[in-house]
């Protein structure tokens, strides 16, 4: 994927507000330091509560999912996420297999991955947005 300029403004001029939703803190504050720094909103969420009660909060233009949470599977986030048309993707080391056929379309990113991989796969989840 060619990654475009990440610090493209959503239409209101906002940098584009995205929800990481990773339940290993480091990974998690290691991932709004990346995305922060490549011009993004960032709001974390470390469960699958945290998660459902930030999309009652707030809107948001992208989210990563992490698969297997403390409290669960990320699954009922990602339907709420569909259901608003919301674009997201997975990033977990769980094998992908264990996505529902609901989800199949969705890209899915392994852990480990390369950084510029996802920020690829975060581009390309904003543009598809478009």
């Amino acid at each position: 994927m060619n990654r475009p300029d990440t610090r493209t403004r959503t239409e209101n001029g906002a940098a584009p507000r995205i929800l990481v939703v990773e339940d290993e803190l480091e990974l998690s504050t290691l991932l709004q330091t990346i995305l922060v720094g490549e011009g993004y909103q960032v709001e974390q969420a470390y469960s699958l509560s945290d998660a459902l009660h930030s999309l009652d909060e707030a809107t948001f233009d992208a989210a990563v999912l992490d698969v297997e949470l403390r409290d669960g599977l990320v699954f009922s986030v990602a339907d709420r996420l569909k259901a608003r048309g919301i674009p997201f993707f997975f990033l977990s080391a769980v094998y992908r297999g264990v996505v529902p056929v609901a989800h199949r379309d969705v890209p899915f990113l392994g852990k480990p991955y390369e950084l510029d991989e996802l920020k690829d796969y975060l581009a390309e989840s904003l543009r598809s947005a478009s």
